[in-house]
């Protein structure tokens, strides 16, 4: 037995032809290790002898090569390793073939939907609803609920196939929906409205998320949906099984090289979080509580400065009004309970979001994807 260090200095020194050293130590009896230094070669290649250590026995069939050509002559059957350290790729890009990367990119331009965006953050669509509020998560609670009222009329489609097509529309309709949603919350409309636009670029999808996941809870709680089925977005929905992916139009690679790499863990992250939703039962007041805390803290730990200071005091004032709901509205002195099933909601979805966005990175560090945006940072983890 010997450390690292010891065997690796005994393969080097020693040869299978030679078992005594060519040299002679002048002092014959050296220190071998001494001021945390190893001193002199040939007494330390003479205690590696003197306790055992033999150059015959060393194995020189490790090289993955040399032991597939020796293969069948061994007689023996070693341990394989792993196809990716053969390959000398990651598992999650075996099947990229480097001659398929993207190296020349198509743009998408996106910045139609920033523009629509400021055209609802400038106009003032609850100016003449005659209702008081007791506070603003009221106020845009009740803005949520009207936004579903007009919904409920509309039949949900299923949807089947999911192109270029469908994923533009996909991001037009839900980076819409989201900025409707930002416009009617009190705080935020006396933000500057550079402001307003960098905490929608920055939030929207995480938004979409949980409001997608509330959701789909809700409809599966009513049975109007059920197995394996998500709401994607407006009005539309999807079976996890059943979907078709088109990926011609954003990479050169197969659905099989990159289905992994890009489709998210539907078991193990959505549906957990929706039966967690599901057993909370949580109000729409609970809801919009979530959507706050889960899309400023987004917004405010990537961009920090000005926006962070805004968004942790809207954060705040929304924690103060889910005190007053509790304690007051619903008579629930001891509510902390009920708040941790929801922030680990929001836990679980932040820890995948933040997967996602390595995944991201990397798909761009191989040049998987075709295609860019010309606003980027509204899609790192789409």
């Amino acid at each position: 037995m010997s450390c690292r260090a010891c065997a690796a200095f005994f393969r080097r020194a020693a040869t299978q032809k030679s078992k005594i050293p060519q040299k002679v130590c002048e002092n014959g009896n050296c220190e071998i290790f001494e001021n945390g230094k190893y001193q002199c070669k040939m007494c330390r290649l003479k205690k590696c002898y003197a306790v055992g250590m033999d150059s015959s026995k060393f194995q020189n069939d490790h090289d993955p090569l040399s032991s597939t050509r020796t293969y069948l002559s061994r007689g023996r059957v070693f341990s394989p390793q792993s196809l990716a350290n053969f390959v000398g790729r990651p598992e999650f890009i075996l099947l990229c073939e480097p001659d398929k990367a993207s190296h020349i990119k198509s743009i998408i331009d996106v910045s139609y939907l920033i523009h629509k965006a400021i055209r609802i953050f400038q106009s003032d669509s609850m100016a003449t609803i005659p209702y008081k509020f007791e506070n603003s998560l009221e106020k845009i609670t009740f803005a949520m609920e009207e936004m579903k009222i007009k919904k409920a009329s509309q039949k949900i489609e299923v949807m089947k196939k999911i192109g270029k097509e469908e994923s533009l529309m996909f991001f037009e309709k839900n980076f819409i929906a989201a900025a409707q949603w930002f416009a009617e919350l009190p705080e935020f409309a006396k933000l500057d409205l550079n402001v307003k636009i960098e905490i929608l670029k920055s939030s929207w999808l995480l938004w979409l998320r949980l409001e997608k996941l509330s959701e789909t809870a809700e409809f599966h709680r009513r049975f109007i949906l059920g197995g394996d089925v998500f709401m994607c977005s407006e009005n539309a929905c999807l079976s996890v099984q059943d979907v078709e992916m088109d990926l011609k139009w954003c990479t050169n690679y197969s659905l099989d090289q990159l289905k992994d790499f890009l489709m998210p863990d539907f078991n193990t992250l959505w549906k957990q979080s929706v039966e967690a939703l599901i057993e909370i039962e949580p109000t729409n007041i609970e809801i919009n509580f979530m959507l706050i805390q889960l899309s400023l803290n987004e917004a405010g730990k990537k961009h920090q400065g000005k926006i962070l200071e805004v968004t942790e005091r809207i954060q705040q004032i929304h924690a103060n009004h889910l005190h007053e709901y509790y304690t007051k509205t619903v008579k629930m002195s001891n509510y902390s309970g009920r708040l941790a099933k929801l922030m680990r909601v929001i836990h679980a979805i932040e820890a995948d979001v933040r997967e996602r966005k390595e995944r991201s990175h990397i798909g761009k560090i191989f040049n998987l994807f075709s295609v860019e945006y010309s606003h980027p940072e509204m899609f790192e983890f789409a």
